[in-house]
């Protein structure tokens, strides 16, 4: 059968950008074209990531074919506004497009690949999440997981319930910072009796599924803990779980108990980037606390160094000096949406806590750096 069909640039650039995660192997990987009824569907899978979506568009024939990623998302990316023509011509898929079909090119397709329908999910193991709020967990969690962390559950969020019969919560920790942002929602009994770890890659295409603006996601988890379907309308995004054992971590989260100090967010991300450009490459920021004043300096060995004092109105504490890795806190001050942030802390040997003042109705996160033990800045 010969696949005929046209679709509107905005739909098919849209298809396009739903698949990119599933093919970082852009020189090798393929996408799927399959014409049924009135809609187009599209699909693309690697070892760790399988997408699946379907667009209205006028079909006139009907027909499945698979294309190399690499040029047919170069080609997407620079096609005119309008309507695009998509017609296999013997070996080739011909791509028409402009007002009068001005522009022209054919690709070849790719042989022996076989179209595979998304699994079907039998599962109880399944939740209905609020897509704003999922997307914030996500965001508030992500820059502490890595996809090269010598650690292996550095490599992972743990996404949980923290409580029986309570919300869930999203964690992710390198060893020398935790960052956990939890949503207090009802959730069916059956859903996430146990954590699941999500890769980085994984969390990115939540994220990418998430920024669509649909209302609420849907994940559900296979019976034998293996998969996780991300599910929107139309939509659906299938992620092979890690096998990472997650670290009990709540006995590293201080507190509340600890010393509060209420700072502007934006001001300290601006003062902590300032001082920072003295740093070497291990990005040691000293914070120096005293009566109603911060100070934060770093310097670079025999070389540059920076400081800059930051005024308290509520910090009547003892004097207190500690060393953390200055880029971790930028991270943590550009993630939050928050005006304003509370550093807990107790000793220069402690970790030290950030706390967001203002977020989304529901949700809590905690943001924890452990100390650097070597003093350098001064």
């Amino acid at each position: 059968m010969t696949l005929s069909v046209t679709i509107s640039k905005p739909l098919l650039s849209l298809a396009i950008h739903r698949v990119q995660g599933a093919i970082t192997e852009r020189n090798l990987a393929h996408v799927g074209l399959k014409t049924e009824s009135d809609h187009l569907y599209v699909t693309a899978a690697d070892r760790m990531i399988a997408v699946f979506s379907k667009f209205p568009a006028d079909i006139r024939g009907q027909g499945t074919v698979f294309l190399p990623a690499k040029i047919l998302s170069d080609v997407v990316r620079e096609l005119p506004d309008g309507n695009i023509s998509l017609e296999t011509v013997g070996q080739q898929l011909r791509i028409s497009a402009g007002e009068h079909n001005e522009f022209m090119i054919k690709i070849p397709l790719v042989d022996e690949a076989i179209w595979r329908d998304p699994p079907s999910f039998n599962s109880s193991n399944t939740a209905d999440l609020p897509a704003a709020k999922l997307v914030y967990m996500i965001e508030q969690v992500q820059f502490c997981v890595s996809h090269d962390s010598p650690r292996n559950y550095g490599t992972v969020g743990y996404l949980h319930r923290p409580a029986k019969g309570g919300g869930i919560r999203l964690v992710g920790s390198d060893g020398f910072r935790l960052s956990y942002c939890e949503l207090d929602f009802p959730l069916p009994d059956e859903f996430l009796a146990n954590g699941v770890c999500l890769s980085k890659k994984a969390l990115g295409e939540i994220l990418r599924l998430g920024s669509e603006g649909f209302d609420r996601i849907r994940l559900s988890i296979s019976q034998d803990q293996s998969t996780l379907m991300v599910e929107v309308p139309d939509y659906q995004v299938f992620v092979r779980l890690s096998a990472v054992k997650y670290p009990k971590y709540a006995g590293v989260i201080p507190d509340n108990k600890n010393q509060k100090i209420l700072v502007s967010r934006a001001q300290l991300q601006h003062v902590t980037k300032r001082v920072l450009l003295a740093a070497d490459k291990s990005r040691a920021l000293q914070l120096s606390f005293s009566d109603s004043s911060l100070t934060l300096s770093s310097r670079t060995m025999g070389s540059s160094e920076s400081k800059e004092t930051v005024r308290l109105e509520e910090y009547f504490g003892p004097k207190c000096d500690m060393v953390v890795n200055g880029k971790f806190l930028v991270e943590i001050f550009s993630t939050t949406p928050s005006d304003k942030v509370t550093l807990q802390f107790k000793d220069a040997e402690d970790p030290i806590v950030v706390v967001p003042r203002e977020e989304l109705a529901d949700c809590k996160s905690k943001h924890i750096l452990v100390p650097i033990r070597e003093t350098r800045a001064q």
